[in-house]
């Protein structure tokens, strides 16, 4: 699997390290919203959110949730990035519909992939080259974006243990399934856009790196300790520098 785009990729890796306390007590809700900005060096390069909106389908409501990215400023001179995303996703974490439409330079991709959960399929849409294709894929598998609130159900003790990788397979586009693998690093307190919290410190591992990334090993993310498990910070280690996404504001969060 490797990655052609950077922007939203970076902010989903940080939402993949969200989980849940053992109480169960929900750490998002329909109307939460999440913006980042998203930092190259000295220069502040793009902003992107995350909304959580409902929808119905066959009369039962599913989340729905919207992602966007942009470049900024002098970045977008030189490359503009347009990028939009979205998953539909049952209440219990379930993906129905992924889909992305994304300029980033001169790559653009626009697909969508519809889930089969009875039979264990995926069918790839690419509308850009008018191609479809069927893939087999795991009953507990995640889209890029639904990966991101399936882990803030999972309990906490299952993430937040030493040299312990938690794994889950996702998918992202006609390449077909692969493995997330995540694994806890310890504790920090840092300085926020909202101030100093209390974090939990994760890195995800990344076995192709393709053209982005030189490490598997070379992001790691920030996540509050608090009931919503919001990611705040996030540092990635590419080929030419280092990325920087910062969590800048949170709307109607599920615990206050």
């Amino acid at each position: 699997m490797k990655f052609k785009n950077t922007l939203l990729l970076i902010i989903f890796f940080c939402g993949t390290v969200y989980s849940q306390n053992k109480q169960n007590i929900p750490s998002f809700s329909i109307g939460e919203e999440l913006y980042f900005k998203v930092r190259y060096g000295i220069f502040n390069t793009s902003f992107a959110s995350l909304k959580v909106k409902d929808t119905l389908i066959d009369n039962h409501s599913n989340y729905h949730v919207v992602a966007h990215g942009e470049s900024t400023g002098l970045a977008k001179l030189f490359f503009k990035v347009e990028d939009d995303y979205y998953s539909i996703f049952s209440k219990n974490i379930a993906p129905l519909k992924f889909g992305r439409n994304v300029r980033e330079g001169s790559f653009t991709a626009n697909e969508n992939i519809i889930f089969d959960s009875v039979n264990n399929k995926a069918t790839v849409n690419d509308l850009k080259n008018k191609t479809k294709k069927r893939v087999p894929v795991s009953k507990n598998i995640q889209d890029i974006i639904s990966a991101f609130y399936f882990f803030r159900t999972v309990p906490k003790e299952e993430i937040i243990a030493k040299n312990t990788v938690y794994k889950l397979p996702m998918i992202y586009n006609e390449e077909g399934e692969f493995t997330f693998e995540l694994r806890y690093i310890g504790e920090e307190t840092i300085k926020t856009q909202l101030g100093l919290k209390q974090c939990y410190k994760f890195k995800p591992y990344l076995p192709n790196l393709g053209r982005i990334f030189k490490d598997p090993n070379a992001i790691t993310i920030w996540v509050t300790k608090d009931k919503n498990r919001i990611p705040v910070k996030v540092s990635a280690k590419i080929v030419v520098g280092t990325i920087h996404a910062e969590l800048m504001e949170v709307k109607s969060p599920q615990n206050n």
